[in-house]
């Protein structure tokens, strides 16, 4: 199994290091709950029954999705988002995440699924 953070951090607007790109509003408010500011606008990026799926384990309802959200950020620094594509009815965005882990920076892929508005699933690979 490849090393690699739970990923979701930071988002770094720096234009040096990505393009920018034009992210639905929830997945912008997905990536930058990280800063202490944002955090408390996490829940409302998800709706009430989304499903999160990330190293092989599967997060069900906002509270268990919050609590693996705020675990995963320790070792990340910044999530810089590259592009983002459409496949199947998802939205694609390739990331670049950096911070204190075994092989950073890496590039993972956030594959969001929506409804309304809101995040209803979310598979990081």
């Amino acid at each position: 199994m490849r090393q690699r953070p739970h990923c979701n951090n930071h988002v770094t607007p720096d234009a040096k290091d990505a393009k920018m790109i034009a992210l639905p509003p929830a997945i912008v408010t997905y990536f930058a709950a990280t800063h202490d500011a944002a955090r408390h606008s996490f829940d409302t990026c998800f709706a009430p029954s989304a499903v999160v799926q990330d190293e092989a384990r599967t997060h069900r309802g906002l509270a268990e999705i919050k609590a693996w959200h705020i675990a995963a950020n320790a070792p990340v620094s910044a999530v810089v988002p590259l592009a983002l594509r459409e496949k199947a009815g998802r939205s694609i965005v390739t990331a670049k995440v950096s911070g204190s882990f075994k092989g950073s920076p890496a590039t993972l892929d956030f594959s969001f699924a929506m409804d309304a508005g809101l995040i209803t699933e979310l598979e990081i690979t």
